[in-house]
């Protein structure tokens, strides 16, 4: 059997947690994978459980670099360049957007590794840097919905966290909230973890790492969030099932204007039969159809959108229903989990 290492960077995944459903049920695409290349000669499992030495390929899902203490790279890669680890068989797979990782989008830090995987299109080179789609949990599609009339208008389901690097999309999640709570408060509801609270202080981190001149605008943030949300009615055990009682959500990526960053936001809105109110990759329209989801960018603002969609009859809405029904059906192969271990684990 051949043997590829995976580098989570995140301590609950090691120990082969990246394939364990309980601490997530989404990680069941990496059981999912983990099966698919078993079947291809392959044992795949995290770094921490194999010397590094035996592995033919080490795959690093972001380069972490960030500490309060240091900027070296992680404790694994430093392992790597200790024991003389050849380049080629490390493989850097960029998941997060610049806003939430910078590090792994800096040309020196590419240095370290052979292979880069990627899915913003601007850097493919099909030399070194590669596409890649990242992979979307299609299991749970909803098939029998709710009808029009019992959905009840507008939602949004995130964690409350915050950035502020440029183009982050975080501020424009609490400036929509702000509004649906004073001017439509009857028709939107919020869902997430952490809503319940102040904003939570580690997110000074996101200063650190970009402006530490936006320290102010972090602590304003903070002291605002003391207020509350009275929209807010919970995290959510379900999120598919939540979803599918709103007509609209505004799936809201953590940045904009960059091309290929698109998450499973708006897939868990269309799996729920939500129409998606979408914003965050520029060319969304390559990947999605646009007769499936709503573009935030033909809007003016929140009072623009929110006429557009009271004024919505059943018959338009169902024409996004219709249209979601036939990407899920014929257009999602690509998003699977065979395909991302096309993509990754046996491209040569």
């Amino acid at each position: 059997m051949r043997l590829f290492l995976v580098d989570p960077h995140d301590g609950r995944l090691y120990n082969d947690g990246l394939f364990d459903t309980s601490l997530d049920p989404n990680f069941i695409v990496w059981q999912q994978i983990r099966t698919f290349l078993h079947k291809k000669g392959i044992t795949i499992a995290t770094v921490d459980r194999y010397p590094l030495n035996q592995a033919e390929r080490i795959y690093f899902l972001d380069h972490n670099i960030f500490t309060f203490k240091s900027n070296g790279p992680s404790h694994y890669l430093q392992k790597c360049i200790s024991e003389d680890i050849p380049k080629d068989k490390l493989y850097l797979v960029i998941t997060e957007c610049p806003i939430i990782k910078p590090e792994s989008w800096l040309p020196e830090n590419h240095e370290h590794y052979g292979t880069i995987y990627t899915w913003n299109d601007s850097l493919i080179d099909n030399k070194k840097y590669f596409h890649y789609r990242w992979i979307q949990n299609l299991n749970g599609t909803l098939e029998d919905l709710p009808s029009f009339s019992a959905k009840k208008l507008l939602t949004l389901i995130n964690a409350h966290k915050t950035n502020y690097n440029p183009n982050e999309l975080y501020s424009l999640r609490i400036k929509a909230i702000r509004f649906y709570e004073k001017h439509y408060p009857d028709d939107f509801d919020l869902y997430g973890i952490g809503w319940d609270k102040p904003l939570n202080i580690k997110f000074v981190y996101s200063v650190l790492k970009g402006n530490f001149m936006k320290v102010p605008k972090f602590m304003q943030d903070f002291v605002l969030s003391y207020i509350g949300y009275p929209s807010y009615q919970g995290s959510v055990e379900d999120k598919i099932s939540t979803l599918s009682k709103y007509k609209f959500c505004l799936c809201f990526e953590n940045m904009e204007n960059i091309d290929g960053y698109i998450t499973e936001k708006i897939f868990d809105s269309l799996k729920a039969g939500c129409v998606p109110i979408y914003l965050g990759a520029q060319n969304i329209q390559k990947y999605i159809p646009t007769e499936a989801f709503i573009d935030f960018r033909n809007f003016s603002g929140f009072e623009d959108l929110t006429k557009y969609l009271l004024s919505m009859k059943e018959e338009e809405y169902n024409n996004y229903i219709d249209a979601r029904n036939s990407f899920l059906k014929k257009g999602t192969e690509q998003w699977d989990y065979k395909h991302f271990a096309e993509d990754i684990f046996l491209h040569e």
